[in-house]
């Protein structure tokens, strides 16, 4: 097997090198205007972390240059991941207004242990993007989950969908329920559609029609792992979150010895509840840094 291009703990030590607490700055470089969406912004600072050399570029198209040596997917904001790290985990980056540990909206997506090539909704273009090097089917999934006020970064997440969200069964069982109760509803016109239901001719002219869409969420993670937490809210805080056997299979661990030494980094061995049954424990790691 290929060794991946980048992985979470070279990002959690690219994060440490530059210890910045404020979104980069980003000129688009069609227009010669600064990006401000803060989405966009925090997706950037995310990608800069898994990618050497990227942060102190500040045009997208010089970002993009220094990206295509390390991912093999780019997505957008409709279909997951944002992005996939050649030969290596997806990523889902998502925002958070405010310092306030809120639900994170994941739309029409369910929450994902892991990244499936046949998911209903990635692109083709994420399901051919490593077919040069013989395809993918399954992939981890990392979810960054960053909150931010302004362009001001108080805490991101870089936690792995296994050890937060249940096996893709859990939810596509709640889906196919709704999907064929939906359509048992006698005297209604359905059609096709990978939503939840698409009702047709609903008004008498039968030009009206209802979309039913499931809007999924979860729980933040610092609510979901607040035991294992350092409470201090003064500084940026970064949490890396993987169960142990995925650290051990990682192929680079960068020295962080400098970090802890400098007393801005935690290891701890932890047991956290199996998001499939959470009368069994597993075996993870967390890192948390503070600067």
């Amino acid at each position: 097997m290929t060794t991946p291009s980048s992985n979470v703990l070279i990002a959690l030590r690219n994060i440490l090198l530059n210890q910045s607490n404020t979104l980069p700055t980003v000129i688009d470089h069609s227009s010669s205007n600064r990006i401000n969406s803060v989405g966009d912004l925090l997706e950037f600072y995310v990608k800069d972390a898994f990618c050497d050399g990227s942060s102190s570029l500040e045009k997208t198209n010089e970002k993009l240059s220094k990206y295509q040596q390390v991912f093999s997917y780019l997505g957008n904001s409709n279909n997951p991941p944002d992005f996939i790290i050649r030969h290596g985990a997806a990523v889902e980056v998502k925002k958070i207004e405010k310092a306030a540990a809120n639900p994170i909206a994941l739309n029409s997506s369910f929450p994902k242990n892991y990244l499936y090539s046949n998911d209903s909704k990635i692109k083709q273009s994420c399901r051919d993007c490593e077919n040069e090097y013989g395809g993918w089917t399954k992939k981890d999934m990392i979810y960054a989950i960053g909150n931010v006020t302004d362009e001001n970064l108080h805490s991101l997440w870089l936690v792995y969908g296994d050890c937060y969200c249940a096996d893709k069964e859990s939810y596509e069982r709640i889906t196919e329920t709704m999907k064929k109760g939906v359509n048992e509803i006698p005297g209604v016109q359905f059609s096709e559609t990978k939503e939840l239901g698409r009702i047709n001719r609903v008004d008498p002219l039968g030009i009206t029609y209802l979309r039913i869409r499931g809007m999924w969420g979860i729980e933040h993670p610092a609510n979901v792992f607040s035991d294992y937490l350092n409470t201090d809210l003064n500084n940026t805080k970064i949490y890396v979150l993987m169960r142990k056997s995925t650290y051990i299979a990682l192929d680079t661990k960068p020295d962080l010895t400098q970090f802890i030494n400098q007393g801005i980094l935690t290891i701890n061995e932890i047991q956290i509840p199996n998001p499939d049954n959470p009368a069994q424990n597993i075996d993870a790691i967390l890192y948390s840094a503070s600067f």
